[in-house]
C-alpha cells in the first residue's frame, strides 16, 4: 500500500480570515475617517500655494482660487527661475543640507559607537555628558559669542557645526548598534581589526536604515532651517533659500529677486511670485523623500525591540 503523503493525508489550508468585533470596525472606520480629514487638513495649503502660483491675475486678485488654478500661467515660474538669487541661495541650501547630512552621519556614527561597542572606564560618564545636552543648551547667545571668536559668522560651516551633533540622533543609533551581535564584533576583534576598521566595515554597513534615517532627519532640518542662517548670515550671497523665502514674502514689489525689472513683467503681482518660489523650495525634498522614506519606519523601529 502506498504510504499518503503530507500534502494527500491533510486537506488544503485556507487562509484564515480574521473577524473583527463590532466595537474594532467602529474604531477603524473612525481613524481612518480621522487620518482623511487630517490628511485634507494638511494638503489643502500645498495645493493652494499651486494653484496660485499657476492662476491668471484675475483670479488671484478676486481671490477666488482654492485647490486648483483657474486659468494657466507658468510667468512666475519663468520668473524665479530665471532670477541669480533664487539659484545662489539654492546652490547655498543644497550645500548646506549636502555637507550637513553627511558630517552629521559620520561623527553620530564615532559618537554612538563607543556607547554601543566598547567597554572603557568613564563609559557612564561619556553617556551622561552626551545625554545632558539633550536636557540643557548653553544658550543663543553663549552661542554665537563661540561662533565669533571662531570666525564663523556668515559662514555657511557655521550652520553645518551648529547641527553637527545631537543627543537624540546618537541614542538612536546607538539602539541600532547595539542590536549587532556582539559574537560578530569579537569575532573581528580577534582576527586583528580595530575599533575604527570594525565601525566602517561592519557596523555601518550593518545600519544602513538607521543611517538613513538621520541622514533624512538632517537633510529635513538643514534644508527648513531658518533662525541660525538669520543669525550667523549677514551678506545676501550667502543666504539660503529659507531666508530668501522670507524676503520674498515680506517684499512688496518682488525687488530682492530682481524680478521687476522690465514693464512686460510688472503685471505679475507678489501671491504669484511668493507661491511659485515656495513651490521651487519645496521640490527638492518632495524629490528627495520618497527614496529614503522606505528607510524610515525600519530604521527607528531597530532596537527598540529586545528577545
Amino acid at each position: 500500500m502506498k504510504p499518503q503523503t503530507r500534502s494527500e493525508s491533510q486537506p488544503h489550508s485556507h487562509p484564515v480570515r480574521i473577524r473583527r468585533t463590532g466595537s474594532e470596525k467602529v474604531f477603524i472606520t473612525l481613524n481612518a475617517f480621522a487620518m482623511l480629514l487630517f490628511s485634507l487638513v494638511i494638503l489643502y495649503p500645498v495645493l493652494n500655494v499651486i494653484a496660485v502660483s499657476l492662476s491668471t491675475d484675475q483670479y488671484v486678485y478676486a481671490g477666488a482660487v482654492s485647490v486648483y488654478p483657474l486659468g494657466f500661467k507658468t510667468d512666475a515660474y519663468a520668473k524665479v527661475l530665471s532670477s541669480y538669487s533664487i539659484w545662489t541661495s539654492f546652490g547655498n541650501s543644497v550645500f548646506v543640507s549636502g555637507m550637513g547630512a553627511l558630517f552629521t552621519v559620520f561623527f553620530t556614527s564615532l559618537a554612538a559607537y563607543p556607547m554601543a561597542c566598547v567597554k572603557f572606564h568613564g563609559k557612564k560618564l561619556y553617556t551622561f555628558m552626551i545625554m545632558l545636552t539633550m536636557w540643557f543648551g548653553g544658550g543663543m547667545v553663549p552661542t554665537f559669542l563661540v561662533m565669533s571668536n571662531l570666525g564663523l559668522v556668515n559662514s555657511l560651516w557655521s550652520l553645518i557645526i551648529l547641527s553637527l551633533l545631537g543627543a537624540y540622533n546618537i541614542v538612536v543609533l546607538r539602539s541600532a548598534f547595539h542590536a549587532i551581535p556582539v559574537s560578530l564584533l569579537e569575532s573581528a576583534s580577534l582576527d586583528g581589526a580595530n575599533d575604527f576598521r570594525i565601525l566602517f566595515q561592519i557596523v555601518i554597513p550593518l545600519s544602513k536604515a538607521t543611517l538613513a534615517t538621520i541622514a533624512l532627519w538632517s537633510l529635513v532640518g538643514h534644508w527648513n532651517e531658518f533662525t541660525n542662517p538669520v543669525i550667523y548670515l549677514r551678506d545676501y550671497s550667502q543666504y539660503t533659500l529659507q531666508v530668501l523665502l522670507r524676503d520674498v514674502v515680506l517684499s512688496t514689489k518682488g525687488e530682492m529677486l530682481g524680478i521687476y525689472t522690465d514693464d512686460d513683467v510688472r503685471h505679475l503681482i507678489p501671491e504669484q511670485i511668493t507661491n511659485a518660489t515656495i513651490v521651487v523650495a519645496m521640490i527638492p525634498m518632495l524629490i528627495i523623500y520618497p527614496f529614503l522614506q522606505r528607510y524610515f519606519v525600519k530604521g527607528t523601529m531597530i532596537g527598540s525591540v529586545k528577545e
